[in-house]
């Protein structure tokens, strides 16, 4: 009874807080935006430089199309996950000013109870928000239980990004450069995609590429996706659990 009223009481006083910040707002309108401009924008700008000679050209031997994978996996399965952890580390932040946080700790709720809801609620919108726009795209599709196994790696990038900017950040001036931070890093998938085998999987060292990388295998029929792709998870799923640890630590202070 517990868990179930702690779910309803955060899931009003979320919807609360998002409603009336409008960059959270704005977060959850951009998801809508990359999907149509994804949707519509990657078929029309293949053409266009088709057409014009610039994708193929002389020195450039390869279509736009070819570089769908990429685009999808830096927009899609590392950029929509860490926008919805975003939004929801954002509203870590409102708590800890109200001392929201505070409050959890003397409560008869187990404070792990707040953690999974925390964690587990950005997760699941994180999933069906990769899962959404991948359908919403249509391009450099994999088999639909394919993009349910990678969804599940890519959704863990949600709690990730909300721990992270709950234990570096003071206040939400704060949230916003650590935010940018974490955006930055999807330069990390985007230049693993020149790099040559076997020094890609150097690029291993930042779990998320995992889940890239085991994308792009599926594409391309690599039976080893899957490995690929359950270490990523396992690795993420490790970096959650010692970003928790941590997040404990501060909240008792």
């Amino acid at each position: 009874m517990q868990i179930t009223q702690l779910i309803s009481q955060l899931s009003r006083n979320d919807l609360k807080l998002i409603g009336r910040d409008s960059m959270l707002v704005g977060v959850l309108f951009f998801l809508v935006l990359i999907a149509l401009v994804l949707r519509f924008g990657l078929p029309w700008l293949n053409t266009e430089l088709t057409q014009n000679g610039i994708m193929p050209s002389q020195n450039i031997n390869q279509y736009f199309s070819d570089f769908y994978p990429l685009v999808v996996a830096v927009m899609v399965l590392f950029n929509v996950a860490a926008m919805v952890g975003f939004v929801f580390g954002f509203i870590l932040l409102d708590e800890k000013d109200d001392n929201t946080l505070k409050a959890m700790l003397v409560t008869p709720t187990p404070f792990n109870h707040y953690l999974i809801f925390r964690t587990g609620v950005p997760a699941l919108l994180a999933f069906i928000s990769v899962v959404g726009i991948c359908l919403c795209v249509n391009q450099a599709l994999v088999s639909f239980w394919q993009l349910i196994s990678l969804a599940l790696g890519a959704c863990l990038m949600a709690p990730i990004t909300l721990l992270i900017l709950a234990i570096l950040s003071e206040n939400k001036m704060q949230g916003f450069v650590y935010g940018k931070f974490i955006s930055l890093a999807s330069w990390i998938i985007i230049l693993s995609w020149f790099a040559a085998e076997p020094w890609q999987w150097v690029f291993g060292l930042f779990p998320p590429f995992l889940i890239s990388k085991a994308y792009w295998m599926a594409l391309n029929s690599d039976e080893l996706w899957w490995l690929v792709l359950t270490i990523g998870i396992v690795l993420q799923l490790g970096l959650v659990y010692i970003l928790v640890k941590v997040f404990n630590k501060i909240a008792y202070r």
